[in-house]
């Protein structure tokens, strides 16, 4: 059996719908079980309750064999990983995956790659076999800038000229669940960006002809973003952190991307074209 923390996000429900169309076993842990209703009717195994609670995280670990750990950034999320890590070695399961970060390196200052390097150490010196996956940039990204784009066909977003290798989170999905169900994983970290470095104003070419209307890029002050993740995200610690990540990638002057989606998947990894294409209606006035 397959345990996945982390099931609600974008990320995580893709996974969950990759295993279960392998035929996996899989019992999820959530804060909410009502959220995951139509998880537990598909046949997903819920365990309701806190990862701090070890009756419950104890109970959510029995006959699991293999871990997918992607957790919500917090402030508390390394003390809670570090829980998961150590119960996945009390109960002697065969592998952990952890979700981590491609910005996670070893002389960061940034929070979240900071506790992402943080945890990868812990879990490396644990003793367990291991996979690190480490996606950076997210396509799903641009939903927060959909309104804009919808009713004033703006693009807006704080990351200047910077440049990213977008990576959509159904690529990393597939990887992960590619990992969790074949052999020959363990000890590897890979780095899964899209195919290509792509500017916002690249990006707002690309909607323009995806869309068939033109779509301007304007970099934002980085506090109007904050305020925007203020209205719908309670953790502050997380909206200074996640407000850093950005500023860091929107001043950074490189970037790479990496095969490793279509190494493992055999096909091309999905670029930002592919993602407008798909989503085309999320930007799309009604």
């Amino acid at each position: 059996m397959i345990l996945v923390f982390g099931s609600t996000g974008r990320t995580g429900r893709a996974l969950i719908s990759q295993l279960l169309k392998k035929g996996e076993k899989l019992r999820i842990m959530v804060r909410n079980a009502k959220k995951v209703r139509e998880l537990r009717l598909q046949g997903v195994d819920v365990v309701e309750g806190e990862i701090d609670n070890y009756r419950i995280l104890s109970q959510a670990f029995e006959r699991v064999d293999k871990v997918y750990m992607l957790l919500g950034n917090s402030e508390h999320q390394l003390f809670l990983e570090k829980l998961i890590i150590n119960m996945a070695l009390e109960k002697g399961v065969s592998l952990v995956v952890k979700q981590s970060s491609l910005e996670a390196l070893p002389d960061s200052d940034k929070p979240i790659p900071k506790l992402h390097v943080e945890s990868e150490q812990y879990l490396k010196r644990s003793g367990l076999n291991w996979v690190m996956l480490r996606p950076t940039f997210f396509s799903q990204m641009l939903f927060l800038c959909a309104e804009g784009i919808v009713k004033a066909d703006k693009l807006a977003f704080p990351m200047l000229n910077g440049v990213v290798a977008m990576t959509d989170a159904r690529d990393v999905a597939e990887v992960a669940a590619h990992v969790l169900t074949t052999s020959g994983h363990s000890g590897k970290s890979y780095d899964i960006t899209g195919p290509e470095l792509v500017s916002f104003e690249t990006v707002a070419a690309i909607l323009s002809k995806e869309l068939g209307r033109e779509i301007t890029y304007t970099s934002t002050p980085l506090e109007d973003f904050r305020a925007r993740l203020d209205q719908f995200v309670e953790d502050k610690w997380r909206v200074n952190a996640v407000c850093e990540e950005i500023n860091f990638l929107a001043n950074a002057q490189h970037g790479y991307t990496t095969s490793v989606v279509s190494d493992l998947l055999g096909r091309p990894a999905r670029g930002a074209k592919d993602f407008i294409s798909d989503f085309r209606q999320a930007f799309t006035p009604e």
